[in-house]
């Protein structure tokens, strides 16, 4: 017997079959490459292509491995006329705030619902439907981190949980940036990208462990939020930020592949970790970090609480991971400079 979420999930596949159908002229599908898998995404409305596939741009690929691991299925109502077919009793679990997430019981469906948008993720189908209901009145949120909460959920299954960190690279070779949030890892890796480093993430990684125990982190999205004072330190990005529309939004979205283009990277071998933090008045540098101060700084806010949690397996892969690689306090003094510099210290000692 269907449960309500299966009913609700079913009934969304259709209504994004119907919109497809009907307005085959505005379907447009893209492959992309999340977490080293084959991921294909359909979208009906062409407004709403264009706000969902920025975000990814990076990770698009002309060449899909069939089949894919996983399908998203997407369209919007504003351009289509169709409308969202969930029925009260999953919309009463998802309650009336902004951002809200609901499980089945079985927790095999998990239904997310933001300002303009919900999504369901069918966990053994490895299939994502979602509705829009007006893409220009997206939130930032849904404009820079599109199907952030069934994406989490999708890697985690995956094994590779995302960790809040950023990610940048240079010759092959990668330096994870942990730590809470206004420890400087945005700072950090937006610096070492205008110095000429790759980039992957300010604050979201696909964390993969290989059999070797070694680790690769993998891009979601190449967005970033600054807020005004933030966006100061980085004139070239300021003609290029996307304020917000509502009152709570307080940052402005960057979208960096349309600015470097060449320097965005879908994964890399992790061979550093780094755990930035502010000291002010005194000069940048590095120094080493024992495993657990540095299990200290990326567990707190990489281990979501409550429903999308990763749990003992996310802790078990992060207490790994700083056994297996070096890690270091990056002391970010004054001079903004001076950090990409020691970054590739971190590197050379590593």
């Amino acid at each position: 017997m269907m449960n309500d979420y299966q009913i609700a999930y079913d009934a969304m596949q259709q209504a994004f079959e119907k919109a497809a159908g009907a307005h085959f002229d505005k379907l447009s599908e893209t492959c992309l490459v999340l977490g080293g898998q084959a991921v294909q995404m359909r979208i009906v409305g062409k407004h709403l292509a264009q706000r969902l596939r920025l975000p990814f741009c990076h990770l698009e690929t002309r060449d899909l491995i069939k089949p894919p691991r996983l399908t998203i299925n997407f369209w919007d109502e504003s351009e289509t006329g169709v409308r969202c077919p969930i029925g009260s009793t999953v919309m009463n679990d998802l309650g009336s705030t902004p951002v809200t997430v609901a499980r089945s019981a079985d927790d095999r469906f998990v239904f997310n619902k933001l300002r303009q948008s919900i999504t369901c993720l069918d966990r053994n189908a490895r299939h994502i439907v979602g509705w829009s209901a007006n893409p220009g009145q997206f939130s930032l949120y849904e404009s820079g981190r599109p199907l952030h909460s069934p994406l989490n959920v999708w890697h985690f299954d995956q094994d590779m949980p995302i960790i809040h960190a950023g990610l940048v690279s240079k010759d092959g070779a990668g330096v994870l940036l942990a730590g809470s949030s206004g420890a400087g890892k945005t700072t950090s890796a937006l610096t070492c990208l205008y110095s000429g480093f790759n980039y992957l993430s300010e604050d979201q990684v696909a964390l993969q462990q290989l059999p070797s125990d070694s680790f690769h982190g993998h891009s979601l999205y190449n967005s970033t939020f600054l807020k005004t004072d933030h966006l100061e330190r980085f004139p070239l990005l300021a003609p290029h930020a996307i304020a917000g529309i509502y009152p709570d939004e307080e940052k402005h979205l960057v979208l960096l592949a349309q600015l470097f283009p060449t320097r965005m990277q879908s994964a890399t071998p992790i061979r550093v970790v780094a755990l930035p933090r502010i000291v002010k008045d005194s000069p940048s540098r590095i120094r080493a970090a024992s495993k657990a101060e540095a299990l200290l700084a990326i567990a707190p806010s990489s281990l979501i609480v409550g429903q999308l949690s990763s749990g003992v397996r996310g802790f078990t892969k992060l207490t790994q991971l700083v056994k297996n690689i070096p890690c270091y306090w990056l002391e970010l003094g004054s001079n903004m400079n001076d950090i990409p510099i020691c970054v590739e210290q971190m590197l050379a000692k590593a």
